[in-house]
């Protein structure tokens, strides 16, 4: 017990050290802090909240710390990742891996002092550790993956509605601009990720950049095949001069005849996949109930048959 308590005290004692350090180097001076909150950034074109205008808490900053001297921080696979599953902040990568290395890191250090502190052999008690740390580690980045096809899927999901809605939007007379800024309103009002993108891209339509980098940008940034044709066909009907609301209605028709097909094939797949579960603990509880009552009359009768 002494043990554990004194590892724990200098584990705390030394981030303190750390993050004090870390915060002293990398405070703002009040005048920076001033002109910061006066003349707001380039890319930020509405208000932000005070919270968000102080610049991250030490939470984060110790989060960044951690995430910029461990495994995976500067991986672009990883950012790209985050980006899909809506994760955008300035220091999102370095964040993510320090958050990743403190809940991994953190119970593989308490499992290895409580196993040494119980009796246990240091190399057993490191591997226990190792496996608690390599199981965190995948659960997280498990966690983050599913979260990046859970938006991914949905913003596929909700393309077609998006785009009759801008092709309603085109035919009453909005021009292009107008519409993507109108259609993300209206979807990011519920929580749509697709609004959320369409209303990014209506802020940086804004800024003042073209019309060509902000559709390829929201391609990129999402990692939807649909989104990146879709960018594709409005730039080329730009270029050519066709009509918008005529491509963007057919190209609505052709992505709704996708999402049904991908709906087909899932329910084709079903079968396999209720398969394994139907075998493991479906099947084995019906032959028990079947067969159970049957195998203990013949027992019972075995029995009477051998006493006769």
């Amino acid at each position: 017990m002494p043990l554990m308590l004194i590892t724990v005290i200098t584990f705390l004692v030394v981030s303190a050290i750390v993050l004090s350090g870390y915060y002293l180097i990398t405070a703002e001076s009040p005048t920076s802090e001033r002109l910061r909150r006066l003349v707001p950034p380039s890319g930020t074109p509405r208000a932000e909240p005070a919270a968000q205008r102080r610049g991250p808490g030490v939470i984060k900053r110790s989060l960044a710390v951690v995430g910029q001297y461990s495994l995976g921080g500067n991986e672009s696979s990883l950012a790209h990742t985050l980006s899909c599953a809506g994760i955008r902040s300035r220091n999102s990568a370095a964040l993510f891996v320090g958050m990743r290395t403190l809940l991994s890191v953190g119970p593989a250090l308490f499992v290895l002092v409580a196993q040494i502190t119980a009796g246990r052999p240091v190399p057993r008690a490191i591997a226990f550790a190792a496996v608690v740390w390599f199981y965190v580690h995948i659960i997280i980045n498990y966690i983050l993956k599913r979260r990046a096809r859970t938006r991914m899927r949905n913003i596929e999901h909700a393309l077609p509605d998006s785009l009759d809605l801008m092709v309603t939007c085109l035919e009453a007379g909005l021009g292009l601009n107008a519409t993507i800024a109108r259609v993300g309103e209206e979807r990011s009002s519920m929580n749509d990720p697709l609004g959320e993108e369409f209303n990014q891209v209506s802020l940086e339509l804004r800024e003042g950049r073209s019309r060509e980098e902000c559709l390829r940008a929201l391609g990129d940034r999402n990692g939807v095949e649909d989104l990146k044709s879709l960018a594709t066909l409005i730039i080329q009907s730009d270029r050519l001069g066709a009509s918008m609301a005529k491509t963007l209605r057919a190209h609505a028709d052709v992505l709704r005849t996708k999402r049904r097909q991908r709906a087909e094939e899932a329910a084709r797949k079903l079968p396999i996949k209720i398969l394994f579960p139907l075998a493991l603990f479906i099947l084995p509880s019906l032959f028990v109930i079947a067969v159970g009552p049957a195998m203990i009359g013949i027992k019972d009768l075995m029995r009477t048959i051998t006493r006769g």
